[in-house]
């Protein structure tokens, strides 16, 4: 299930990558949350509960996988889809450190080698990326995007682990509506209000909007079923196949360029996201 939503979860930045190059990303990630606002809406029609009970994992799940979707789509925008991709699922990362925090999961001592490491591979990354002061920026940005998303990993995982007193866990359904509907609530004032502008999409480019939101829909959906009965450290392995989806489809199909510097960085950037995953698992056991 997880290699299947991490195969999804790249084609999905190739189509968000497609419909950036006329309509701004932010825009594309209002579409992807209202698209997954709409599935909620037809779930419940369905059938589905939604009984939220852990109020404050859950805002902050929507909160941060609403702000760190909204930068990714913006990087993915301005940096391409690759090294955006590289720079935003360096998550696990953040989610091990964030985990020791919020979770009381100790972490081993390599797991802090291999954060060093994840460091060196995201500076070679930006170095041999530069294109100048926005871009770099742009970069800087990708990195906020993964620390929002390790939120809400730990988020997801705190929501979906039971309690000691038995309390059941919220749904696949509960978390993803808290995703899509504050992650909607957060990219509409860079849409519509002072921080954006509205460009209407071409009818190609309404097609790929489509795909982007049923990709993300499934995508989400199956992940957030499998972190009920597998560890964050086997997604956060699983989860770099999502890299290499995106950077060599565009490499092969979007003309994106990667230097040496940054072929580097991202194998080492890889190297040590997959290191801390590991270590991190290591110290759960």
């Amino acid at each position: 299930m997880l290699v299947v939503s991490a195969v999804l979860f790249g084609l999905m930045a190739v189509a968000a990558r497609i419909v950036a190059r006329h309509v701004p990303g932010p825009e594309v990630a209002m579409f992807r949350f209202a698209i997954g606002v709409i599935a909620v809406g037809f779930a419940v029609v369905l059938g589905k509960r939604l009984r939220p009970r852990r109020w404050g994992w859950l805002v902050a799940r929507g909160v941060a996988g609403g702000m760190a979707v909204f930068i990714y789509f913006s990087s993915i925008e301005h940096i391409g889809v690759g090294i955006a991709t590289l720079l935003n699922y360096t998550a696990p990362v953040w989610s091990l450190l964030l985990g020791w925090w919020l979770l009381d999961e100790r972490p081993r001592v390599s797991a802090v080698a291999a954060l060093a490491l994840t460091l060196v591979g995201v500076v070679f990354v930006v170095a041999g990326d530069l294109r100048g002061m926005r871009t770099s920026l742009w970069h800087i940005g990708s990195v906020f995007s993964a620390i929002a998303s390790g939120i809400a990993i730990t988020s997801i995982r705190a929501v979906r682990r039971p309690t000691t007193d038995g309390q059941a866990t919220e749904s696949s359904w509960t978390v993803f509506a808290s995703f899509t509907g504050l992650g909607l609530l957060a990219t509409l004032p860079a849409v519509f209000g002072p921080l954006g502008r509205w460009v209407t999409p071409t009818p190609f480019d309404w097609v790929m909007i489509l795909v982007v939101g049923i990709l993300s829909v499934i995508a989400q959906l199956i992940m957030t079923e499998a972190l009920e009965h597998l560890t964050g450290t086997t997604m956060g392995i699983i989860h770099q196949l999502t890299v290499v989806v995106a950077m060599t489809c565009g490499i092969l199909f979007l003309g994106e360029r990667l230097t040496v510097w940054s072929a580097v960085g991202s194998a080492l950037t890889v190297a040590g996201v997959v290191w801390t995953a590991l270590a991190a698992g290591q110290g759960r056991r």
